[in-house]
């Protein structure tokens, strides 16, 4: 996974691909630079978007529902109340900290899943409807069961298991 300059950055990515497209997800992260970021063109710091209101966002951004949680995390940050170098400490376990990302408004399973793994944490797996379709295409069951078989079948990888599953789901992308 890529890193961005800041963790800010990616988590505000990770927020804007909850439930949409990834064409959704490019725009609102374009219009959110244009909007905040320095001379149009850098991502945004916490404090120029704890500037905006939630109103601004959600008309300029056109990021909908995201708005009020995008505000809120980062006018926490600007505060100080929220200091995202405690996301990166290595010694805090993986439990800890997923249960710390998504007590943050707007951050669910699935996105605090995923931003664990682009911080190098893989003992989860990020599940969204994209990774749950390739892996009923690659092994045919009911649709309802599919979470716990991709527990049972990728365990046997302990705190690498998110990491295995993506690079199987990505099969394709690496030839």
């Amino acid at each position: 996974m890529l890193r961005a300059p800041t963790i800010f950055e990616d988590a505000v990515k990770m927020l804007f691909t909850t439930n949409c497209s990834w064409a959704a997800t490019r725009g609102m992260v374009a219009r959110l630079i244009e909007l905040a970021g320095a001379d149009g063109r850098a991502f945004p710091t916490p404090e120029s978007v704890a500037k905006l209101s939630t109103a601004t966002l959600a008309q300029r951004v056109r990021c909908g529902y995201r708005a009020q949680a995008l505000r809120d995390f980062a006018k926490r940050i600007a505060s100080p109340k929220l200091d995202l170098c405690g996301w990166e400490d290595g010694a805090r376990s993986s439990e800890d900290l997923r249960a710390a990302i998504v007590a943050e408004r707007g951050f669910g399973p699935y996105a605090a899943e995923g931003l664990m793994r682009i911080l190098g944490r893989h003992d989860f797996f990020a599940l969204d409807s994209w990774t749950r379709q390739q892996y009923r295409r690659r092994y045919a069951g009911p649709a309802r069961a599919t979470d716990r078989s991709i527990a049972r079948r990728y365990a046997r990888f302990g705190a690498h298991r998110g990491l295995a599953l993506w690079l199987e789901m990505t099969e394709e992308w690496h030839e």
